[in-house]
């Protein structure tokens, strides 16, 4: 099928070319999505699930299941997806940043304290293992520090600027930002499919896949694990962030691949007793989902293929 299932991927597309793959492929999710009814596939009856809000996307980008899929509602940490795309996208990895005071931010963290120097790379894995708000805080004013900035208040809004632009490249019409971590706060919102949607691009940049799974790493000095479940749970995990505020209740989003498929499950407003089995019930239901269905009729899988497939490395970073 054209399929490039390589951990590295053989060529680095431009960022102009991913934009378009990604675009084309929303599109198409569109017309798949209105032609076929909610759980219309091939394949058993969908699990059961509290969650109030579910997606499963295929690598094609069918939706397999839609529970209110374009509900938006809070998001809560599932936002350093948009995080990490935007500083993979416009940061430089191999920045020193000096953290600033303003970068303590409360609730979920990865250690810092004001006055270290910690690289911009190092600041990603505290991002998306320990769902870092002082890393995000950080990467947002770094990234969005322009040359007439007068401070980080304005630095971070620079910054969520690019987020927003990037969910409107994306054509994420259901999705809005006012923060780089996911606090709750007015107007910071998404939807199942959106995220979805920011799952699958952020997969495509090599460093976030690979930080997504590293299970463990010390990272500028602090000693950071990953607190997604699901590389407990299964062996097959790409990717995947997890999300939690009283607003939002549990999210998480994540993906799986199998026999040389791949697809994306994502939960909103969920219980905190079975958010990682029900991403892992959809994950599981919609493999054979894809699988039964096979590739859809006229999809030019040279177009689609290489940009929307990645494949679980045979030996993950770091250890439990």
């Amino acid at each position: 099928m054209g399929f490039n299932l390589s951990r590295h991927g053989a060529n680095r597309m431009t960022q102009a070319r991913l934009v378009r793959l990604l675009v084309a492929a929303i599109l198409f999710a569109s017309v798949v999505a209105q032609s076929l009814p909610a759980n219309a596939v091939d394949a058993p009856e969908p699990p059961e699930i509290a969650a109030e809000n579910a997606i499963v996307l295929s690598d094609f980008n069918e939706v397999l299941y839609d529970r209110n899929a374009h509900q938006r509602t809070a998001m809560a940490s599932t936002t350093k997806i948009m995080t990490a795309i935007v500083a993979a996208r416009y940061g430089n990895l191999e920045q020193e940043i000096l953290i600033d005071e303003s970068d303590i931010v409360g609730e979920a963290t990865m250690g810092l304290w004001a006055g270290e120097t910690v690289k911009l790379r190092d600041l990603l894995y505290g991002l998306l293992l320990p769902s870092g708000n002082d890393a995000a805080h950080a990467i947002a004013r770094t990234v969005g520090w322009k040359a007439d900035t007068t401070d980080a208040e304005q630095a971070v809004g620079n910054f969520v600027a690019l987020m927003n632009q990037t969910a409107r490249e994306y054509q994420l019409r259901d999705t809005h930002f006012a923060n780089p971590h996911g606090l709750d706060e007015f107007g910071h919102y998404s939807t199942p499919f959106d995220l979805a949607i920011m799952l699958r691009a952020a997969l495509n940049y090599d460093v976030i896949r690979e930080t997504m799974q590293t299970l463990s790493v010390n990272a500028g000095g602090h000693e950071l694990w990953n607190g997604n479940r699901l590389y407990g749970m299964r062996d097959d995990i790409i990717g995947g962030k997890t999300g939690y505020t009283e607003t939002a209740n549990f999210c998480l989003a994540a993906a799986a691949t199998r026999n040389g498929r791949f697809v994306i499950a994502v939960v909103t407003r969920d219980s905190g007793e079975s958010w990682f089995w029900d991403v892992s019930q959809l994950l599981d239901w919609g493999l054979i989902a894809a699988d039964r269905k096979g590739v859809p009729n006229g999809v030019d899988a040279s177009l689609i293929g290489t940009h929307f497939n990645q494949q679980v490395p045979t030996i993950r970073q770091g250890s439990p």
